[in-house]
């Protein structure tokens, strides 16, 4: 039996337009394209499945648009599983303006309906930036990023009652950043709050993933893998307006093996401590989502799976 499972995240097919398209010769006779086969969830789970992916994850902005195309999310759910995926592993999220103490209200408001919609999914994991944009916001003082764990610590312990795990996950331009992330994990309770380490994003502000997994495996729960070839972003990069979304239209992150990130490292260490669990893959910024998808997938069967599977 595997130790890891692998999930996609499928913010970067956007919201599908259709449930299922039966015929996709009818869609060619009018369109002349390959469009068609990129527009349906019916689709687009079958190819992921035919990949050897077991999960999705979601993004906080599609639940709703599946509830409207599938009747229920718990259909959603269904219809996966029919697809050959096991199941909705967990979803992205934000938590905008957690630094301040009277934001934390609306936090929890909204944050309650994605742990309520989670649970109907039959998800796991919650996944949450733990705050807005460093741009505008950051850096934080002592008070702020009390009240940034705050905030998590109240969702976390919301989200295990419904039998989620709510898992930090820091992005390069985050106001939580290098200075204080690993303070912001200490600030946090262990029986509410996890983490979710992502490859390339730690690594562009600076963190070696090798070393940071060593120390704080145990509060490791889940990961998000890509890669990256820009390590080591200066402040100027990471914290200006836009950051990963500039004008100048950089491409950041990159399939499994295409960057530099230390992924061979890492499984060693997952050999080590004996991580079990759900590692998602992403693309952001691929410029295909199929190719991505599957060139990641290559390098986890043929390299990271003979070190620790």
């Amino acid at each position: 039996m595997e130790n890891i499972k692998y999930s996609f995240q499928m913010n970067m097919w956007g919201v599908p337009q259709f449930k299922q398209i039966n015929n996709l010769g009818e869609w060619y006779d009018e369109d002349f394209t390959a469009h068609g086969y990129m527009q349906d969830w019916d689709n687009i789970l079958k190819y992921l499945s035919t990949a050897g992916y077991k999960g999705i994850e979601l993004v906080w902005y599609q639940v709703d648009f599946l509830r409207m195309q599938f009747g229920s999310l718990a259909a959603f759910a269904e219809f996966v599983k029919k697809r050959g995926i096991e199941k909705v592993t967990g979803g992205f999220s934000i938590h905008f303006n957690s630094e301040r103490k009277d934001a934390l209200p609306g936090i929890i408001a909204a944050q309650q309906k994605n742990i309520d919609n989670l649970a109907e999914l039959g998800a796991e994991a919650m996944i949450v930036m733990p705050a807005g944009q460093y741009f505008g916001t950051g850096p934080l003082d002592d008070d702020q990023l009390q009240n940034v764990a705050t905030a998590l610590n109240e969702v976390g312990r919301r989200a295990k009652d419904k039998g989620l795990d709510l898992a930090i996950h820091n992005e390069f331009w985050c106001a939580v950043n290098l200075s204080n992330h690993e303070k912001l994990l200490e600030l946090t309770d262990p029986r509410y709050v996890q983490y979710c380490l992502d490859t390339a994003q730690i690594s562009l502000m600076g963190v070696d993933i090798v070393d940071f997994y060593d120390r704080w495996h145990d509060r490791m729960k889940y990961m998000h893998l890509k890669d990256t070839n820009k390590k080591n972003l200066p402040d100027e990069e990471r914290f200006k307006a836009g950051a990963e979304y500039d004008d100048e239209g950089k491409r950041w992150f990159y399939e499994l093996g295409a960057g530099d990130v230390n992924l061979t490292g890492l499984y060693e260490m997952f050999k080590k401590h004996n991580f079990k669990g759900w590692a998602t893959v992403e693309a952001d910024g691929a410029p295909d989502n199929l190719a991505a998808m599957l060139l990641s997938k290559w390098y986890i069967d043929n390299v990271l799976s003979p070190i620790y599977k």
